[in-house]
């Protein structure tokens, strides 16, 4: 024990010593991001030897171990006196219990008992226990069921309302973050059941709060894949509804880092369940899928003989019935077909898709005349859970070949996966009168799948999943779904195309692979602001959020989306006054999350907006907007979020007559020309922020106007003026389309004299300038216009 307890206090040490050279980046660090020859690592791995090298583990003494749980107890109990931002510290000391256990199994049954009595009279020691709880879950060192009995025991049908909320986190946690499935925890998810439902005994005492938090967590549930009773089935995470502050912004190195490790976590899970096949199961499958191929063949289009075929495969071999051998089943004719196919490959002729095309049948049937009995509403679900399934082995097997490939630098090739895929989409999307009441619910479920397999998870397939992706049998399904069921679906899947671009646009250079898949994004924008523009104009925000401020021409595309039935009116011929027109007055529809970058700091902000802060919160605000790593560079999607806050608030203050005269009156201006006060790189990211609201005829675009033209006026600093100008041209010296906002604020500048645009000496600063600016003036006004305002020579 001494030995033992020496590696543990030389372990505290070197977590402490990395997490202080880290500094504010410290709660970032993972154990998974350790690699394995770092001494944190050798010294966890060191346990195990110590034990061995004193005799054989498995015949410890009564004394050993007791010794052993006594020094597990104190190392438990450290765990709970660990802050919680300290995620190294605490997945470190759980390695170590870990590792003890594998030399004590004893210790695995003491845990839980023990965690019964950890501190949970706080709300901060009740979020540390809930962690731990999941780390010691994650790392087999508690049963799962017999957590899911004490947690539901606690809450007490929802009796005891702080084990309530404790128990709903803890399921939302456990099933986002894949550690353990609904299924493991019938106890607690019966609970959240019943509180959602409002069928709880203690129905009238809940926090209304609760039920909805519990009706949310029960649709995630729904709207996720899982391959049934094992963790390591689950394959996607749910897509809400309304995007989280995640969803809505680029991501910090240690999410990029974990999305691209997804491959190898899964790839492992792929193994670990392949280690437990039978012998001759691969060639059972092979069997079953050539009598398939055959009994396909000769009785197409007869549905008596083929769903004969199906009721043989769930008597004899369990799929459909039972959930290992449906996953059995799923995973080896996955593999089966694939390797088929990659062998058919013909230097004339291509690759042969016959067992492909004849699997996506067999998987469609599967799906389509899955009827385990009950109610219609049952059988739906029944027959939901199965295309999860199916989907869930689909993207497990596809991202455990392509990490294979990669790990043997092996050529891998996408096209027979996004051949499966595409069969599966195409037949479950086409009209059919038992999948039509599920027709949103089956679009769901695919956008859910390929967020899995998403180019930064796997890059290999990144060509074959945008046109997927964009599909019209996905795309159009989703987005025309009734109550825009499928917008955010599609949402998080045009997040996840920027967010594996994003990187790469920073460059100034492509690689040609990169150019032609940028051509191919810019075809899926521009069809969406052709076909459906008001979804695209919904999530603006996010968008912006996620696309580097050099793509201009990408952004202005996005911008430019006018929902229908907005009218057009010509900015540069235009004969009327903007706070005249009727669609002035109306705000635009904002689906993008944007209160989430804001909590930390929201209730000072609308204290300060309602006179109720002290004028020093300004200068905290500045601090509070920039980027967590000590950085002095502003947080471009927390500004985005800060700007269009602020400037809903103050639309709610103003009527439209308004605005121009009672603009500089109000606190909203206040923040804004306070923020004109940051340097210029700072003062950069606001004005874009303010420009990124010029989009369509709303009260938003007009309120914005209405700033950018105020802060050019008022300012006396030349430097504002000119950068207004640089922001507002940077955007239109590029090709078409130009956000209509944008041009009508760019012909005031110019053309209103109040604003002696041409007298300033940036516009005259150099020729070339001088002609930009002229140039740009000509194609935004009618000839003859420029000279008028004093813009020519």
């Amino acid at each position: 024990m001494n030995a033992i307890s020496a590696i543990a206090l030389k372990l505290d040490k070197t977590v402490e010593t990395l997490l202080n050279t880290a500094g504010p980046r410290a709660q970032e660090i993972s154990l998974a991001m350790i690699p394995p020859e770092h001494e944190i690592k050798q010294l966890i791995a060191a346990i195990p030897r110590v034990v061995a090298s004193v005799g054989d583990p498995s015949s410890l003494s009564s004394s050993d171990t007791d010794s052993i749980l006594s020094f597990s107890q104190g190392i438990l109990k450290r765990i709970y006196e660990v802050d919680l931002s300290q995620r190294l510290r605490l997945e470190a000391l759980i390695a170590l219990l870990e590792m003890l256990n594998k030399i004590c199994p004893q210790l695995g049954r003491n845990i839980g008992t023990w965690t019964k009595y950890a501190p949970t009279k706080t709300d901060a020691e009740r979020k540390l226990h809930r962690a731990v709880l999941l780390l010691l879950v994650r790392s087999d060192l508690i049963q799962i069921g017999d957590l899911d009995a004490h947690l539901a025991k606690s809450a007490d049908e929802g009796r005891d309302q702080v084990w309530l909320e404790f128990l709903i986190l803890f399921v939302r946690a456990a099933t986002l973050e894949n550690i353990v499935p609904p299924a493991k925890m019938p106890n607690m998810i019966n609970i959240v059941q019943l509180i959602a439902e409002d069928r709880a005994p203690t129905s009238q005492q809940i926090n209304p709060a609760f039920r909805k938090a519990a009706a949310r967590l029960l649709e995630e549930l729904r709207n996720s894949i899982s391959s049934g009773g094992d963790a390591r089935g689950r394959q996607a995470s749910p897509v809400r509804a309304r995007p989280s502050y995640e969803e809505s912004s680029s991501m910090s190195p240690t999410s990029v880092k974990q999305l691209t490790d997804a491959s190898l976590v899964i790839a492992k899970s792929s193994l670990s369940l392949a280690s437990n096949d039978p012998p001759n199961a691969k060639q059972n499958v092979t069997d079953i899928l050539v009598n398939w191929l055959r009994v396909q063949n000769e009785a197409a289009g007869n549905d008596k003989i083929l769903a004969q075929f199906l009721q043989l495969l769930q008597q004899k071999f369990g799929v459909g019935s039972s959930d290992d051998e449906t996953e059995r089943f799923l995973r080896l004719t996955t593999e089966v077909v694939v390797e088929s196919c990659v062998k058919s490959a013909d230097a004339t002729k291509g690759l042969r898709y016959d067992a492909i095309d004849g699997y996506s049948k067999l998987l469609s049937y599967l799906v389509i005349h899955m009827n385990g009995g009950g109610t219609s509403e049952q059988v739906t679900q029944q027959r939901l859970g199965m295309l999860n399934k199916v989907l869930g082995c689909i993207t497990r097997s596809l991202v455990t070949s392509h990490e294979k490939a990669q790990q043997t630098n092996a050529p891998w090739d996408q096209r027979p996966w996004f051949r499966l895929l595409l069969d599966l989409v195409c037949e479950l999307n086409t009209p059919n009168q038992l999948l039509d009441s599920m027709k949103s619910s089956i679009v769901n479920v695919f956008g859910s799948a390929f967020h899995v397999i998403q180019p930064l998870v796997v890059p290999g397939f990144a060509f074959a999943w945008l046109e997927l992706i964009s599909h019209r049998m996905l795309l159009s399904n989703l987005l025309l779904a009734k109550d825009q069921k499928g917008w955010g679906v599609m949402h998080q899947l045009l997040i996840d195309l920027f967010l594996f671009m994003e990187p790469h646009l920073r460059k100034l250079e492509l690689t040609d692979a990169l150019k032609k898949y940028y051509d191919g994004t810019l075809r899926v924008i521009l069809m969406l602001v052709h076909d459906f523009p008001t979804f695209l104009a919904a999530y603006h925000l996010s968008f912006c959020n996620v696309i580097p401020e050099n793509c201009v021409q990408l952004r202005n595309i996005i911008l430019s989306a006018t929902p229908k039935g907005v009218p057009f009116h010509d900015p540069i011929n235009r004969n009327f006054k903007i706070d005249q027109l009727p669609e002035i007055s109306q705000s635009p529809l904002i689906l993008s999350n944007v209160v989430g970058p804001l909590m930390s700091f929201k209730n000072e902000l609308d204290n300060y907006l309602r006179g109720q802060q002290s004028p020093d919160f300004l200068n905290i605000l500045l601090s509070q907007l920039r980027k967590e790593d000590n950085s002095k560079e502003l947080d471009a999607p927390k500004v985005n979020s800060v700007v269009l806050y602020v400037g809903m608030q103050g639309l709610a203050r103003l009527q439209n007559d308004q605005i121009s005269s009672n603009l500089s009156r109000t606190p909203e201006m206040e923040l804004f020309q306070k923020l004109m006060e940051l340097d210029d790189r700072g003062r950069y990211i606001i004005l874009n922020a303010f420009a990124n609201q010029l989009r369509y005829p709303s009260s938003h675009t007009h309120y914005f106007s209405c700033v950018m033209l105020f802060l050019f006026n008022e300012s006396k600093d030349e430097g504002v003026k000119e950068q207004i100008t640089r922001v507002l041209l940077e955007r239109l010296i590029t090709q078409r389309p130009h956000p209509w906002g944008l041009l009508i604020t760019f012909i005031e500048l110019i053309k209103n004299t109040k604003y002696q645009f041409w007298n300033h000496s940036f516009t005259r600063c150099a020729t070339e300038i001088e002609k930009v600016f002229e140039n740009v003036a000509r194609s935004c006004m009618l000839p003859g216009a420029v000279a008028a305002t004093g813009g020519g020579d």
